[in-house]
C-alpha cells in the first residue's frame, strides 16, 4: 500500500469498512469489528451517528484507533 492511496482515503471525513480494510490492511471481519468497536465509543460517549445503509464512522476516530499519524501520511506521500 502506498502513502498516496492511504492519503487519499483518510481526506475524507467519514469512512466505511472498506476503507479501513485498506488502511488497516485486514480482512472484512477485521474491519467491521474496528468499525463497531468506534461505534459503540461514540455511542457510549452519548453521540449520535447517521444514519444510512452504508455505516461510516469519522476517519479521525479510525486513524486514532489505528495509531496512524494523519502528519506523517500526508509528509510521505507528498514525496
Amino acid at each position: 500500500m502506498e502513502y498516496t492511496d492511504i492519503l487519499k482515503i483518510i481526506t475524507k471525513p467519514w469512512i466505511d469498512t472498506k476503507g479501513i480494510m485498506i488502511i488497516a490492511e485486514c480482512g472484512k471481519n477485521t474491519a467491521t469489528k474496528i468499525r463497531i468497536d468506534i461505534e459503540n465509543d461514540i455511542k457510549s460517549s452519548g453521540k449520535k451517528l447517521p444514519v444510512s445503509s452504508r455505516k461510516h464512522v469519522p476517519t479521525k476516530l479510525v486513524l486514532d484507533y489505528l495509531g496512524l499519524d494523519e502528519e506523517y501520511i500526508k509528509y510521505m506521500a507528498s514525496m
